[in-house]
């Protein structure tokens, strides 16, 4: 049985191997609101985001809110962050009640993106954390 798994461990690994590029680090980067474009030869991995504003506390009243931090890529907007509020929800006896609902939600990292991708923070996102890598043969 160890003898099979071994050879199907190998026979994946050299498949999967066939098509793969050797990356260099090259350097990190923080891309601003000003759009920046991955250049030729390089990959960007994006690792994370600074946000230009705390999560938003919970509001202590029937208010709804939503809020939501994006960026720009390749010159659509893509949200990378989600607060939605909401205050009332229907009981089992047909009425409404106040009470504090909260959900949060955040793009997950890495994403890694090809020569051509076009960058930009957007709206609640100050910078955009990048490792750049130099592709080699």
């Amino acid at each position: 049985m160890s003898t099979k798994l071994l050879v199907w461990v190998f026979f994946i690994s050299a498949v999967s191997g066939l098509g793969a590029q050797n990356l260099q680090f090259g350097k990190t980067k923080l891309i601003d609101t000003k759009t920046d474009t991955v250049p030729k030869g390089k990959i960007w991995k994006m690792e994370g985001f600074v946000y230009s504003q705390a999560i938003v506390n919970c509001p202590t009243s029937g208010t709804t809110l939503n809020i939501s931090d994006s960026i720009v890529f390749n010159g659509n907007k893509m949200m990378v962050r989600a607060q939605r509020f909401s205050g009332l929800f229907e009981n089992s006896w047909d009425n409404y009640a106040w009470a504090p609902e909260f959900f949060l939600w955040e793009q997950k990292t890495p994403l890694w993106l090809p020569a051509g991708t076009t960058l930009a923070a957007g709206r609640g996102v100050m910078y955009i954390s990048i490792l750049e890598f130099n592709e080699a043969p």
